[in-house]
């Protein structure tokens, strides 16, 4: 049966049913039925040619998608699921938002009536202005794009098919899933140990501020860039830089290290803004973001990033410092619950890892291969010497250049980050790309593909469209460059992550196991498991993520427990 809901349905038509049984009933001989819930409180609709259904939150999910030999289509499938406040039914609903983002990268992921014109071209209906009166209270505009949700899906189904994306598709229809649920549960925090942290941030903040107040002399508004720049600058006569939009010295980031070693004050300054930001950010930002349920619901986003990464908002769980002690302060903050231990796996470097398959290239893959510390292989050939003479300061050095390789840095950009001459960043780049020949033409290869087709792919296809390469401006071209080489190994990341994080759920389901995905943070997947269950768990998490591709390179997940998120590190 291929009967579909019809363009051409006059909308205002349709009847409206009382229940969803009545349009099952109605639509024996159909097999599509579109549906949209648009908020809490608010009615959404069932739709097919023959009729429609207004729909209660509370009995969309149950009464709706119970019923069998239907297929569904909708648009944001996750903020339904999230809304309804349970979870995911275990059946496969189409999302017409995913599929826009998969097929149209450069449109806006959440804008709906993009992604009805870009599916439907010619046949696209917008509302008519005659209509626009009706179209605002909700209830008429849903049927009007749920009417048109279907079609969309087999124009969307037409082009996955014709850029080989079904196995990306079904991942990331799949994970809609997957996220409802994770952002249902949420992670614990201990609420009266972040109170306490704050406070201690709090007055650590002001015994700054009291340093900074003497050095100038006089007390006066440290987050001011105006004031700052007047007590740096005019007061205290330290080396001025560039000047910003508004015409004074610039007092950004860059700028106060670069005066690091002139005057003490300036890492006073540094270390009130860190301490400033993450106390307003996560701090005071966590404690707003406390249900009743004691947890932080984060919300992840499938359809923000070019690269295809998921991001976090609301509040953002993966932008906690990771390397640093007040990061991992903020990380001992979030905590499983009596019974339970958290459950983490890391990939170990997987974007070299990844480099290595993508390239190619020969000594890369080998070192992997012979599980030989990549870091120390690539030192020896930076610095001339045998692996075992490699100081861990030499060791240091080539990690930071092993991974500004995929990013294409340039030797300007290499001599900043190391802190050494432009000439001496230009020798080192040239002696990794000695050591890896395959990896330099590998990545000048999709700066080539980027200008012949406009985009780059991953090994799932997803595409990294590359406009900067049309622009005049030579910055933006460069960076349109970069991105280009750097596209498929991140996005590739990313689609790994994902068929681990689809893999690791259905294990567990299949195991029956008292433990569920709580975080996903760049490369690392952390698990709030029963304690009794941990050990089948962690050799789950594990396996599902190192057996999420078959790559030329061996893939490891390192895991890890604890108590606290911050005894993952």
């Amino acid at each position: 049966k291929n009967s579909e809901i019809l363009l051409q349905t006059n909308i205002q038509d349709l009847c409206e049913l009382d229940t969803v049984d009545e349009l099952i009933q109605m639509s024996e001989e159909l097999n599509t039925i579109a549906f949209m819930l648009p908020d809490r409180g608010s009615n959404g609709i069932a739709l097919t040619e023959k009729g429609c259904v207004k729909l209660k939150y509370s009995d969309a999910m149950l009464d709706f998608l119970k019923h069998d030999g239907f297929e569904f289509v909708t648009w944001d499938y996750k903020s339904q699921l999230r809304l309804a406040d349970r979870k995911a039914p275990c059946r496969d609903v189409f999302d017409v938002m995913i599929a826009s983002y998969l097929l149209n990268q450069l449109g806006r992921g959440d804008d709906i009536e993009f992604a009805l014109r870009a599916a439907l071209d010619s046949s696209y209906m917008p509302p008519p202005n005659d209509q626009l009166p009706l179209m605002r209270d909700g209830w008429m505009d849903q049927k009007r794009i749920a009417s048109m949700l279907p079609k969309t899906r087999s124009k969307q189904l037409e082009l996955i098919r014709e850029r080989d994306l079904e196995r990306l598709v079904e991942v990331e229809m799949t994970l809609v899933g997957i996220l409802a649920d994770m952002e249902r549960k949420g992670v614990l925090i201990d609420a009266d140990a972040l109170a306490s942290a704050s406070s201690e941030m709090a007055s650590e903040i002001s015994d700054l501020e009291e340093q900074i107040y003497g050095a100038a002399g006089h007390e006066f508004n440290v987050n001011s860039p105006k004031q700052l720049a007047e007590v740096l600058y005019e007061e205290l006569n330290l080396p001025t830089g560039r000047k910003g939009a508004s015409g004074q010295y610039s007092t950004a980031a860059d700028e106060l290290e670069r005066l690091q070693g002139y005057h003490p004050v300036i890492d006073a300054i540094l270390e009130h803004r860190e301490l400033s930001k993450l106390r307003s950010t996560f701090l005071e930002g966590l404690n707003k973001e406390i249900a009743e349920d004691g947890r932080v619901h984060t919300s992840y986003n499938q359809t923000v990033t070019s690269t295809g990464r998921l991001s976090s908002s609301n509040p953002n769980l993966q932008n906690i410092p990771i390397r640093t002690e007040r990061g991992s302060r903020i990380r001992e903050l979030f905590i499983a619950p009596p019974g339970s231990v958290f459950i983490g796996a890391d990939y170990s470097q997987i974007e070299l890892r990844l480099l290595a398959h993508l390239s190619g290239d020969q000594n890369l893959t080998q070192a992997f291969k012979e599980d030989r510390d990549v870091h120390l292989v690539t030192a020896s050939s930076l610095f001339g010497k045998q692996e075992q003479d490699i100081t861990p300061h030499e060791r240091s050095i080539a990690k930071t250049v092993n991974f500004s390789i995929t990013y294409g840095i340039s030797d300007f950009g290499l001599s900043r980050d190391l802190d050494i001459s432009i000439s001496d960043a230009k020798k080192m780049i040239e002696r990794y790309h000695a050591k890896y020949p395959q990896v330099e033409a590998w990545l000048q290869n999709q700066g080539e593909l980027a200008k012949e087709k406009g985009y780059v792919e991953t090994l799932f296809h997803r595409r990294r469209y590359v406009p900067e390469l049309q622009s005049q401006n030579r910055n933006i071209y460069n960076f349109g460059l970069r991105a280009a080489m750097n596209a498929p190994v991140q996005g590739t990341a990313a689609d790994l992550i994902k068929i681990a994080m689809v893999n690791t759920c259905r294990a567990l389901e299949d195991e029956g196991l008292n433990a569920a995905i709580i975080l996903q943070v760049h490369d690392e997947l952390i698990i709030e498991s029963a304690e009794n269950d941990a050990d089948k768990v962690e050799k789950i998490l594990q396996e599902s993520m190192e057996s999420a591709m078959e790559l030329d390179v061996p893939l490891i997940a390192e895991t890890k427990r604890g108590r606290t998120w911050g005894e993952l590190k």
